[in-house]
């Protein structure tokens, strides 16, 4: 299994104002620092949380999937936008955050799909202030050797974990 994104975010799901305002930063000598960090820490929520938090397009290629229900590995998910499978376009079905595939037994499936919550606005408050929490905190670790994340990120994640079993 293999994902590919093909279209990132257009925008964060905080801005650099709110960082700034988070970190209370006055001057504008910083906002490259922070602006990397906030996409850093948008990458980090995601990786921990199985998450896209913004709307982004990704290909999920599968050899000789198993079943005809495939979980798509990052949620929530707006749509499936296209699907084949042994270079052949097919018709499938989206259930929550999965696929279902019209038959078994296919070589090789790609799946094209959006997932995220869609826009800034939509992206829950924790999960935005655990983002914040992470770039205060890389902020004023930049220099030390800090190891972890600051207090009160894991609990702010914690409900969105997704468990594979």
């Amino acid at each position: 299994m293999t994902s590919y994104l093909l279209a990132g975010p257009g925008e964060e799901p905080v801005t650099l104002a709110e960082a700034k305002a988070w970190c209370r930063i006055d001057a504008g000598d910083e906002d490259a620092l922070v602006t990397a960090l906030i996409a850093a820490a948008r990458l980090h929520v995601e990786s921990m949380t199985g998450r896209a938090l913004i709307e982004q397009s990704w290909r999920l290629v599968l050899d000789g999937p198993k079943g005809r229900v495939v979980p798509l590995p990052l949620v929530p998910v707006m749509a499936v936008i296209a699907a084949t499978a042994d270079d052949a376009a097919i018709a499938v079905e989206l259930q929550g955050d999965s696929v279902l595939l019209p038959a078994e037994g296919f070589r090789t499936l790609s799946i094209d799909y959006t997932a995220g919550y869609g826009g800034p606005t939509d992206v829950p408050q924790d999960l935005k202030q655990a983002l914040l929490a992470l770039v205060a905190f890389w902020f004023e670790n930049r220099d030390a050797t800090a190891h972890g994340a600051p207090m009160g990120f894991d609990r702010l994640i914690a409900g969105y974990r997704r468990v594979r079993l």
